[in-house]
């Protein structure tokens, strides 16, 4: 099977959030980049998002 490629689009985020998250790479070394370190933090976003929602669903079937 081909491999499917990877698209990409540009995101802009104020500068001192920007520089927070540099600091924050340098200090613990974990993430490659800040490129990494946003994905991963979209990541977690959409999976705490999609579980509050899922959350919200099931509560409004209890009481409606």
């Amino acid at each position: 099977m081909p491999k499917e490629s990877t698209q990409y689009v540009t995101v802009s985020i104020p500068v001192a959030i920007a520089d927070e998250i540099d600091r924050l790479i340098e200090e613990s070394g974990y993430w490659p980049s800040r490129s990494a370190f946003v994905r991963e933090a979209c990541l977690e976003k959409l999976f705490k998002e999609r579980q509050r929602l899922e959350e919200l669903k099931q509560f409004e079937q209890r009481y409606q």
